[in-house]
C-alpha cells in the first residue's frame, strides 16, 4: 500500500497558457522514480539536475533522514505525529525507508499520525492510502494557519493536546519566506504542549556546493517558484524558543551519526546531503 510521502510539498508556479504549470511535490517524486506526472514537472526536474546533479540521491536520502529521526523521537517515548507539508506519495518498495506512521511503530504498537498537505493531488493520494488505518490520517490545510489546523476534526480526533506531539517540518521551510517561516515555527511553540518536540532537514546555504544551491533557486526563481535556502544560524534563530537538542543544527548525515556538533568532516556517505541540515528541538517551557 503507498503511504504518505515525508518531502515538503512546496509552492506551485504561476499559471500559464501551455497546460498545468510544476509543482515542487510532483517535480520532488519525479526525481525520485515517480512517474505520470505533467511536462513541466519534467522540464523543471531536468533543469534542476543539470544545475545540482545532486539531488536526485538527496531526495532519497531526505526519506532515510525521516525514518531516522522518527525511530529516535518514537524511543524517546512520542506516540504522536504531525507531519507537515507530506507531500506526494510513493511506492515504499522501492525505498529501505519507512514512512512516518510505520517508523513509529516499530517501536510503539499504537502510533497516532496526522499527515497534512495542502496541495490537492498530493491530499488526495495520502487520504486514499490510509483508508483503512484508523490510527493515521490526511488533512488538507495551510500550514501557516496553526490554530484551524489543530483545531480540524481528523486531527483532534487522533492528536491530544495534552500529551507531546512531535511535528516535522522536513524540507518545509526552505518554500517559505523568513515571516512565514518564523511564524509556523512560534506558532507550533505556542500551540503544542509542552514536551512536543519539533524536527526540521532545511536547504543550506553556506556548504560546499554553494554555486549549485544558488543555481537551483534561480532555476526555481525562473518558473515563479520561490526557494530560500538559509544558513545553520538562520535555522537556529528560526527555531526561536524551542530548545536546541544535540548535536544542533548540522549536515543532515551527521544527525544521528555520533558526530558532534563541532564536526569537522562527514561520513564517507554523505555526499548526497551537503546542501541540506537537520534539527531537532524541544518544547521545554
Amino acid at each position: 500500500m503507498s503511504r504518505t510521502n515525508p518531502v515538503a510539498t512546496g509552492r506551485m508556479g504561476p499559471f500559464t497558457a501551455d497546460g498545468p504549470t510544476p509543482h515542487v511535490s510532483r517535480v520532488l517524486d519525479h526525481l525520485s522514480g515517480g512517474s505520470g506526472h505533467p511536462a513541466a514537472d519534467k522540464e523543471l526536474a531536468v533543469q534542476l539536475l543539470s544545475v545540482a546533479p545532486r539531488l536526485r540521491e538527496e531526495v532519497r536520502a531526505h526519506r532515510g533522514h525521516t525514518t531516522r529521526v522518527v525511530k529516535w523521537l518514537a524511543g524517546e517515548g512520542y506516540t504522536q505525529f504531525l507531519d507537515l507539508g507530506c507531500g506526494w506519495p510513493f511506492d515504499p518498495d522501492q525505498d529501505e525507508v519507512l514512512h512516518t506512521h510505520d517508523a513509529a511503530r516499530t517501536v510503539h504498537e499504537h502510533v497516532d499520525t496526522v499527515y497534512v498537505d495542502n496541495f490537492g493531488p498530493a491530499h488526495s493520494r495520502a487520504e486514499m492510502s490510509l483508508t483503512h488505518d484508523p490510527e493515521a490520517a490526511a488533512v488538507r490545510a495551510d500550514v501557516l494557519d496553526v490554530t484551524a489546523l489543530l483545531a480540524m476534526a481528523p486531527v483532534r480526533a487522533r492528536l491530544s493536546m495534552d500529551r507531546p506531539v512531535a511535528a516535522l517540518a522536513h524540507g518545509l521551510l526552505e518554500w517559505l519566506d523568513d515571516h512565514q517561516a518564523l511564524d509556523l515555527v512560534s506558532n507550533l511553540h505556542a500551540h503544542l504542549p509542552v514536551g512536543s518536540a519539533v524536527s526540521v532537514t532545511h536547504g543550506a546555504t553556506g556548504t560546499q556546493d554553494e554555486s549549485s544551491v544558488l543555481a537551483e533557486r534561480s532555476t526555481y526563481a525562473a518558473w515563479g517558484i520561490g526557494y530560500h535556502p538559509r544558513s545553520p544560524g538562520h535555522i537556529r534563530a528560526l527555531l526561536g524558543r524551542w530548545t536546541l537538542q544535540s548535536p544542533g543544527v548540522v549536515p543532515t548525515a551527521l544527525w544521528g551519526s555520533g558526530y558532534g556538533q563541532f564536526a569537522q568532516r562527514l561520513p564517507d556517505n554523505a555526499s548526497d546531503y551537503r546542501a541540506s541540515y537537520a534539527a531537532v528541538a524541544l518544547k521545554s517551557a
